[in-house]
């Protein structure tokens, strides 16, 4: 969200770079993406609220929401150029803050050892 503002304002050869249809792609992947994530954190917390199993799914949302965290934030550093990577932008500490939390909220291995004993126990 806080980048598209910047894409439909920076211009390059008489439009906004927004209108390009490799950044409208990105930008599509990167809605996908960010609404798979919701979706799968969304179903973990219908499953636990309803008393259902819930661990698998939970470790399954997140290790994509990190995954997807970090792409994102990469690709909107990018898509922002030189100014992305500065402390004025909301999108250099949202590219930190996805690095650090996939370490913090327990490191990608960790959940996809989770998932993979869950699957192989159901088997």
């Amino acid at each position: 969200d806080a980048t598209i503002p910047y894409l439909m304002e920076r211009k390059q050869f008489g439009k906004p770079i927004g209108e390009f249809q490799g950044v409208q792609f990105q930008v599509a992947k990167m809605a996908v993406d960010i609404e798979a994530a919701r979706n799968l954190y969304l179903n973990a917390a219908r499953l636990k609220e309803n008393g259902l199993p819930f661990v698998k799914e939970a470790a399954m949302a997140k290790y994509y929401a990190s995954q997807v965290a970090k792409s994102v934030s990469t690709d909107c550093v990018e898509l922002m150029g030189g100014v992305g990577f500065t402390k004025d932008m909301p999108q250099e500490k949202f590219y930190r803050d996805a690095i650090i939390g996939s370490i913090y909220e327990g490191t990608s291995n960790i959940q996809m050892q989770t998932i993979a004993k869950l699957v192989y126990n159901k088997m």
